[in-house]
């Protein structure tokens, strides 16, 4: 089974627990599972990271949440090359805004950037639209990780 990391960039907790409950279930599922809250580019960029999952939030004008930022600092300004590692996005956000889910087109980007296989479609989790957002990403998580 795959070596997954998964990040989590959180400002009030939501993505968070859809974080960790991606774990769970991917660890149920027989994976190899490690949940950064304050990840670091030495905790994602090793050998042994196959898989990457990002789950993030959007922070005021369509930042980065402080936790998520100097990983994100870190993979900008080094560049390393991720080209054997697959990666996934979820991110949550609030329609309303101009800047709707921009954490996570930022995370995905950047992880194009590094040359990262990207396994499925990103699941971008609407404040607006959805109050349960465990309910979307579960089913979302099981159909993303056939692709691993």
């Amino acid at each position: 089974m795959a070596v997954i990391k998964v990040v989590v960039g959180s400002v009030y907790g939501n993505a968070l627990d859809v974080a960790e409950m991606c774990s769970q279930k991917l660890t149920e599922l027989q994976h190899s599972v490690e949940l950064l809250r304050n990840p670091q580019i030495d905790q994602v960029v090793t050998t042994e990271t196959e898989v990457v999952l990002i789950c993030t939030s959007t922070t005021g004008q369509g930042e980065i949440p402080n936790n998520l930022l100097p990983l994100y600092d870190q993979l900008k300004d080094q560049l390393p090359q991720m080209s054997t590692v697959k990666y996934g996005v979820i991110a949550l956000g609030d329609s309303s805004y101009d800047t709707f889910a921009e954490a996570g087109y930022l995370m995905d980007s950047l992880m194009q950037e590094l040359h990262a296989q990207k396994n499925g479609d990103n699941l971008v989790i609407d404040a607006c639209e959805t109050m349960a957002p465990l309910e979307e990403a579960e089913p979302w998580l099981l159909e993303w990780v056939k692709g691993l």
